[in-house]
């Protein structure tokens, strides 16, 4: 049972570590595609900056320098030229275009504004709630969040564009003041009545992780695939050398606890499965009997037939004990010719029976010039012995079967 836990125990900190480092590559996956998301989003933001002060410095001034040349009318307004909302919008869109045209995600770009001249531009539900948040919080500089839409994912930020200052009330305030122009192109309505400090628009952008995340599962797939490898040599190694070691254990402890000649548990273990057995009679209030054999003569044998014989004997003799027993008794060599039997959970009778057994079938195992034979000790354990007391009256008891005339069974008196 030790050896089965030690080997799930080592797989399940495998299983442990191999499951932790999935998690945490899946997290650095996801890491990774947001980081990356973070720097397109910067450049976004950069061109949309540079988009901006381009308009406003070089193209605006020289529209308005035309105008004072009278090379352009005084009302002159074409958002191609003097709307950065639509100047950034067509950018990009053009830019999706291409995207589309590639096969890749696009880009979300829009200023979103309350009361937008261009339909295009009105802010969603959210967005809207955005620029009254903005607003209310001049202090308030950005929004970002990841978020799913149809069950994509993207990075969505929004920061909210300059407040108005009195250059901008002329084309976003009282429509009278307004460019006849633009006010033939959009009416006196949309983007109009606006006040001063007002944020009237937020700068809404979603970068799709797509494109990031499918490259990072790639990697992740390649990199977990080397992990789950490498942890499996690790594993099988140590498996390989705990199970040499096992062997090596098992061998030395074969070694401890096995007779090396009839393969018989020794007295070693039999001094340890008394006492656990008389641990267990007293807890289960169970029976218990131990047998204790003795071959008669034995140094005689040894002496007149030689100790190859007198091994061959003692082997046999270990044989017959462990066939008539039951499984789940416990046989030993306790001595040079001497064995024991731990038999549980059984009654005198059943008990005699056996010994009768082992007794009968050793003298016609063997044929030598003189007949093999057995003294037997037989002794049921009683509550209040001790393990030394119990082995004395065992061994009391095949003394008595040897001092009247050996090759029979003597049990214990009853104390």
């Amino acid at each position: 049972m030790k050896f089965i836990n030690k080997y799930l125990f080592i797989t399940a900190i495998f299983i442990v570590i191999f499951i932790s480092v999935a998690v945490l590559l899946k997290i650095e996956v996801e890491s990774f595609a947001i980081y990356e998301a973070n720097v397109k989003l910067d450049r976004v933001l950069t061109n949309q900056k540079a988009l901006h002060g381009y308009i406003e410095d070089e193209l605006k001034p020289v529209i308005y320098k035309l105008k004072s040349e009278k090379k352009l009318y005084e009302e002159f307004f074409n958002p191609k030229v003097l709307s950065f909302t639509y100047i950034a919008r067509s950018v990009y869109e053009i830019e999706n275009k291409l995207y589309r045209k590639n096969d890749k995600p696009e880009l979300y770009y829009k200023l979103a504004a309350t009361n937008p001249r261009n339909g295009l531009n009105k802010a969603t539900e959210f967005e809207q709630e955005l620029i009254d948040r903005f607003n209310k919080d001049k202090n308030l500089r950005e929004y970002k969040n990841l978020t799913d839409v149809d069950g994509k994912k993207y990075l969505f930020f929004a920061k909210p564009v300059t407040p108005n200052k009195a250059s901008c009330l002329k084309c976003h305030s009282d429509p009278e003041i307004a460019p006849q122009e633009l006010r033939t192109m959009y009416g006196d309505v949309k983007g109009f009545h606006e006040k001063l400090d007002d944020i009237r628009a937020i700068l809404s952008i979603k970068i799709p992780l797509a494109s990031e995340l499918r490259y990072g599962h790639e990697y992740y797939i390649k990199l977990l695939s080397i992990i789950f490898f490498a942890l499996l040599i690790v594993y099988i190694s140590i498996i390989y050398l705990l199970r040499r070691l096992d062997k090596k254990n098992e061998a030395l402890y074969k070694l401890a606890t096995i007779d090396q000649l009839t393969q018989l548990s020794n007295r070693r273990e039999f001094d340890k499965d008394i006492y656990t057995s008389i641990i267990k009679a007293q807890r289960e209030k169970s029976s218990l009997v131990l047998l204790m054999m003795d071959i008669d003569h034995f140094k005689n044998i040894n002496d007149t037939f030689g100790h190859q014989i007198g091994d061959e004997i003692l082997i046999g003799v270990a044989k017959i004990i462990q066939n008539s027993t039951r499984e789940y008794d416990k046989s030993y060599r306790v001595g040079g010719e001497e064995f024991t039997v731990i038999l549980k959970d059984i009654d005198k009778s059943e008990a005699r029976s056996l010994a009768a057994r082992i007794k009968d079938d050793v003298e016609t195992f063997y044929s030598v010039d003189k007949k093999i034979t057995l003294s037997l000790g037989m002794c049921e354990y009683n509550q209040e012995d001790d393990a030394t007391l119990f082995y004395k009256k065992v061994d009391d008891a095949l003394y008595r079967a040897k001092e009247n005339g050996r090759n029979v069974l003597y049990e214990c008196k009853e104390s």
